[in-house]
């Protein structure tokens, strides 16, 4: 796949792996106390020669030596499907040692490898819908001057911990009241020689702790407290108390309120409680709320979670006074991506709208890009969708790497990609068992192309291209009629009243995923040069656009059913005449008052079609007006986050699916566009627009090649703008608009350049 076995170290060892826990026949036994393993392991460490841990977890992990805790990673190891693949962790711990006897500390928890039997939506049962599940356990050696010293084995001891319940949705337990038990003989596992040829080291980011902020208020309800975090947060929250023996305290956490009051539906695990009739199966909660629970000892204490994060902005604590609260805290944990882009200007909405782009897309990355807190997985399509945006955002060269082999392990032996990876059941409209709809799958060919183009990974694309090729080959032996049904369309589309209607020209979105598979398909053919593949793909892309023209064009002009959602489609893949395609999509935006009625897929296109074709205005006016369906009517709650749907009902109050503007932000209001054929950042284009409303911007952009920045500065009708360019990258400069002049530039060598635009001129078009 796109990692390879390090083939000089092999683990030694067995699994160790806590009581396996007896469930019942229907798993409802899984919501009570259980709780999780801590293993433990003297041993003698002489001298000061360089000591590396290496460890893979089935589940999550904290490690201690000699109580202090290695490394800075929570909710780890990364998630994949366990049955195909398995993540190992290296440290360097020489400072943690010291000469004489030491002590490790592992404690376990059960992430995604031990998931609840909640049934999601009613119907999907992580616990067996996941390729393997189990009790957590943990493999680790020590090496010490390139030996192995430390293994796990049966010379381990275990008990069970504080946190009598954890789940990844749901929330923990900690029983600070009672005893620990007595240490025993730990439980070994053989490590089957299928789990060693699965064992890679990590290669992405780790989910770290970010930033920690306190409450803006705690008010009285009843008998419980409020606090507002004033803020959505996805990660840890932490409360320091004055409690007595065996006090119980809940806290249960909502991300937004609704008519004043708190609503915990937007964040219900798998939707239990928020849509009628559906149950989430013996032994589940009724309404599935992030819950935590506190069974207090007597005197101060500290709870924060460690194998659960929460989505939340405001906590409901029940079953204690505020007199007995200390602190209160909450800290954002999340892949610790690296930010390479920043767009400041001096606008305060655009402000507040980047930042909230920025704050929700962090907020939903945990080892893969999420969806939401209540669902947590990896979906083909929304990375599609954001994939643009999240480049120029984040440093992703290894994080892609790792999505694109978590779909590739999924591949079937047809060839198509499920919808989501890793795969857990869900395949709406999907071409076949294991498969998920085609826009969906199209994240295959789709992310070859972005590395490529982004950091100029030919080797990954070369590697690769076999399997994009076998992923076409099977979908186009599916009748053409028949495939473009395999589709859910432009999902997230305000024209969508009701869950099971079709989304707009949902089967001419159908035709044109194919048409994209196709298109996709041959420039990655081009860059392997596979010349008759590039030729055949050349082909079959301008077959089918005769087949959809003669199908979908009407002589009055218009494509289609005339949605907006067609014409962005049909503009971004050359679908027809673009200058009559512009003119029906410009005449059904002012129909549609300026309002995108796109989902989230035809919005990202919306953005680049609309800046390419110098029509920048349309989505300035779409970003800041103020109608019912708006960003600013969105961002209104103060939750400082995006919800998932401008309209609707049953949907998430902090989703980044409609956070593809940044992606406009840069190519548009920055100038920094990364040309179509650019190789590792190889080229951009610049072509600001200035916005009515800035006077000021300043960008940065970094790439493989170093960092791009660009300013600008309004003086009356002039503007004055700045860039600063690594010398390998190569510039093409483009008029804003009709309005807009060049009226000279200027080089002053080191790639630094100058640019003088007289804003109102008229040129031709």
């Amino acid at each position: 796949m796109l990692t390879k076995a390090n083939p000089n170290f092999d683990f030694m060892g067995d699994w160790l792996q806590g009581p396996i826990s007896d469930y019942g026949p229907d798993d409802a036994g899984y919501y009570q106390h259980n709780p999780n393993p801590i293993f433990r392991r003297s041993f003698q460490y002489d001298g000061d020669a360089p000591a590396t841990l290496k460890v893979a977890v089935l589940g999550y992990d904290r490690i201690k030596l000699n109580g202090q805790r290695i490394g800075h990673a929570e909710l780890n190891s990364d998630w994949t499907d366990y049955a195909k693949r398995l993540y190992y962790d290296s440290y360097d711990v020489t400072a943690n040692l010291h000469s004489g006897v030491n002590q490790i500390e592992v404690e376990l928890g059960n992430g995604m490898y031990n998931p609840s039997p909640l049934r999601l939506f009613g119907k999907y049962n992580l616990r067996e819908r996941l390729g393997q599940i189990g009790e957590p356990r943990v493999l680790l050696n020590l090496i010490v001057a390139g030996q192995t010293v430390l293994t796990t084995d049966s010379s381990w001891e275990m008990r069970a911990g504080q946190l009598t319940f954890n789940n990844l949705y749901l929330g923990e337990t900690w029983d600070n009241y009672h005893e620990l038990e007595a240490w025993q003989p730990a439980n070994t596992v053989p490590v089957t020689t299928s789990e060693r040829t699965r064992l890679r080291p990590s290669m992405i980011p780790k989910v770290t702790r970010q930033q920690t902020i306190t409450p803006v208020d705690v008010l009285p309800d009843g008998q419980a407290l409020i606090v507002d975090f004033g803020e959505v947060v996805s990660g840890f929250f932490k409360i320091t108390l004055q409690g007595t023996a065996q006090q119980r305290v809940k806290l249960q956490y909502s991300e937004t309120k609704t008519a004043g009051k708190l609503d915990f539906s937007t964040s219900y695990v798998g939707n239990i409680g928020s849509i009628p009739g559906v149950s989430g199966g013996p032994g589940a909660p009724k309404l599935a709320i992030q819950t935590d629970r506190l069974i207090c000892r007597e005197g101060e204490q500290t709870f924060e979670n460690q194998f659960c994060y929460h989505s939340f902005r405001y906590v409901k604590i029940q079953g204690c006074d505020r007199a007995a609260i200390k602190a209160l805290e909450a800290t954002y944990v999340h892949t610790d991506l690296t930010v390479v882009g920043q767009v400041k200007t001096d606008n305060p909405f655009l402000t507040q709208l980047f930042d909230a782009g920025m704050r929700t897309k962090l907020n939903n990355v945990h080892s893969i890009f999420e969806d939401c807190a209540r669902e947590r997985f990896g979906y083909g399509g929304d990375i599609v969708a954001l994939a643009a945006s999240n480049l120029y955002s984040f440093d992703l060269q290894q994080f892609y790497r790792k999505t694109l082999d978590d779909f590739l392990i999924e591949q079937t032996a047809r060839g198509g990609l499920p919808e989501t990876a890793p795969y857990m059941g869900i395949q709406t409209n999907g071409t076949g068992e294991g498969e998920g709809p085609i826009l969906w799958q199209l994240v295959l060919p789709y992310l070859l192309l972005k590395q490529y183009q982004f950091y100029g990974e030919r080797d990954l694309v070369q590697a690769v291209y076999p399997k994009a090729k076998r992923q076409l080959t099977y979908l186009l032996s599916i009748p053409l009629t028949e495939l473009v049904q395999d589709c859910i369309g432009d999902h997230g589309s305000i024209l969508v009243k009701d869950f099971h209607d079709e989304t707009p020209d949902k089967e001419f979105i159908g035709y044109c995923t194919v048409l994209a598979f196709i298109k996709l398909m041959q420039r990655l053919a081009v860059i392997v040069e596979a010349t008759e593949d590039a030729q055949t793909y050349q082909q079959q892309a301008e077959q089918l656009t005769q087949t959809m023209l003669d199908k979908f064009s009407h002589a009055d002009g218009t494509l289609a059913n005339g949605t907006q959602s067609a014409y962005a489609f049909a503009l971004l893949l050359k679908v027809g005449d673009t200058q009559q395609n512009m003119t029906q999509l410009l005449a059904q935006l002012k129909r549609d008052q300026g309002i995108f009625t796109t989902g989230i897929y035809g919005t990202a296109a919306l953005y680049h079609v609309l800046h390419h074709y110098q029509h920048d205005e349309i989505v300035a006016h779409w970003l800041t007006q103020d109608s019912a369906v708006s960003f600013k009517r969105m961002l209104a709650t103060g939750n400082q986050v995006l919800a998932e749907l401008f309209q609707g009902k049953y949907y998430s109050a902090n989703h980044a699916m409609f956070t593809s503007y940044i992606q406009w932000f840069y190519e548009a209001l920055s100038g920094i566009e990364l040309s179509t054929d650019a190789v590792g950042s190889s080229k951009i284009i610049i072509q600001p627009f200035f916005m009515p409303g800035v006077n000021q911007l300043t960008a940065t952009f970094t790439t493989i090649r170093g960092e791009i920045q660009t300013s600008w500065q309004r003086d009356g009708q002039l503007v004055h703008f700045k860039a600063q360019l690594p010398s390998s990258i190569e510039v093409q400069f483009k008029a804003p608009n009709p309005e807009t002049k060049i009226i000279s530039v200027t080089n002053f060598g080191d790639g630094q350049i100058l640019i003088d635009y007289q804003v109102g001129a008229t040129t031709e078009r």
